[in-house]
């Protein structure tokens, strides 16, 4: 049974990203100096203040309003009040008093967020290479593959997708932001593959580096609708985002489409804004 190359970017481009939705596996409780209990995740701090994200969704407290944050698991860490003035009602504080640390915020773990998509992207072509003014990167796109242009008004995560000319080779771009530094390595991505693919196996995991940048290769296979496809995904980090890379393609093809992968993933680049958005603008001129 033939697979429809639309409906597998859209599935594996919702699979791949590893967003923020999902329900927290730790809450953290804030005591406020007024009282209040804050129950949530630190996920980013910012100008004194913690970015806490609850089941409500994201909000700012500034550190010298929290008494004491109570870590789960691992119960609750006190001590001195965050941000308050050492004991100054005329009597000596007691030893233990003397002796308790001071509260410290635990270290924010970078996740992914959800980054809603740009309601339309800006992208032109310049020769074999595929301009995406929006997000300033290019690619090589081999001639005679075609653009899934219809896929830009769906909820996935691809920025841009192609596929060779007898829709069995597949290739899209991906974009995940972080909160803090990216993690290539994230067990979520890898989980989200097995969950995607009958019997997936990973071929091989390297680091690498394209356009200068931090990269981790995977090489896998699996089976999806009784079918067999060999992939590639490298995911790039720049700043807090990471691109990833992603292609596809049949068992009895792959020997030849990885050579193109290749091709493509080296071809990668980043551009700057202007420049990107100058080249579509003489683009769209001569038309």
């Amino acid at each position: 049974m033939e697979t429809n190359p639309r409906w597998l970017v859209a599935m594996l481009a919702l699979a791949l990203a590893a967003t923020a939705a999902a329900p927290l596996a730790r809450a953290d409780e804030f005591t406020l100096k007024d009282g209040r209990k804050i129950s949530g995740t630190i996920v980013g701090y910012e100008k004194d203040m913690f970015r806490i994200q609850t089941d409500f969704g994201f909000i700012l407290i500034r550190k010298d309003a929290v008494v004491s944050i109570r870590v789960q698991p691992g119960g609750e860490k006190t001590g001195e009040s965050i941000g308050a003035s050492p004991n100054s009602g005329g009597q000596s504080p007691s030893p233990a008093a003397k002796t308790a640390p001071a509260v410290r915020a635990p270290a924010p773990a970078s996740r992914p967020l959800n980054a809603p998509m740009p309601a339309q992207l800006r992208e032109h072509m310049e020769g074999n290479d595929y301009v995406n003014d929006t997000f300033s990167f290019s690619l090589y796109k081999p001639p005679g593959w075609r653009l899934f242009e219809e896929l830009h008004g769906e909820k996935v995560s691809a920025v841009v997708a192609m596929s060779s000319q007898d829709e069995r080779t597949l290739l899209f771009v991906d974009r995940q932001v972080w909160s803090g530094e990216p993690i290539l390595s994230d067990d979520r991505v890898e989980a989200n593959l097995r969950r995607t693919y009958e019997d997936y196996k990973k071929l091989s995991e390297t680091s690498a580096q394209v356009d200068g940048l931090p990269a981790l290769r995977r090489d896998f296979t699996g089976i999806i609708d009784g079918v067999e496809w060999h992939g590639v995904s490298v995911r790039i980090a720049r700043g807090n985002t990471v691109f990833g890379i992603i292609g596809l393609t049949s068992a009895e093809t792959y020997r030849f489409q990885q050579a193109v992968f290749n091709k493509i993933i080296k071809s990668f680049r980043f551009i700057s804004p202007a420049s990107s958005q100058d080249a579509s603008l003489q683009s769209n001129s001569g038309r």
